[in-house]
């Protein structure tokens, strides 16, 4: 069909509809690569637990905390412990220390 048989009102749809479908394609896209990166932790996890790795869900903590997903939680470091952090220069990242 060519644009020249289209009305004005039928081009101005045609031109949402299009918007509307490439914004859904880089939202589809995002959750894509949201849902790998989630995936490849969780296996990270499971295989740091069957070799006995000492702390095996950091991977998977760190990737809930880059897509910001990490659920919140009350801190658990008091006045005195972030003092002494700041004392010793430790640098906080996210809600973790790093």
């Amino acid at each position: 069909m060519s644009d020249r048989t289209l009305s004005t009102t039928a081009k101005s749809a045609v031109t949402s509809l299009t918007r509307a479908n490439g914004q859904l394609r880089r939202q589809l896209a995002a959750l894509r690569h949201d849902y790998t990166e989630l995936l490849a932790a969780a296996r990270a996890a499971v295989n740091a637990h069957y070799d006995g790795a000492a702390l095996p869900l950091t991977v998977l903590i760190d990737t809930l905390d880059q897509l910001g997903a990490l659920p919140e939680f009350e801190p658990q470091i008091t006045d005195d412990g972030l003092a002494a952090l700041a004392a010793a220069d430790v640098r906080l990242t996210g809600r973790r220390v790093a």
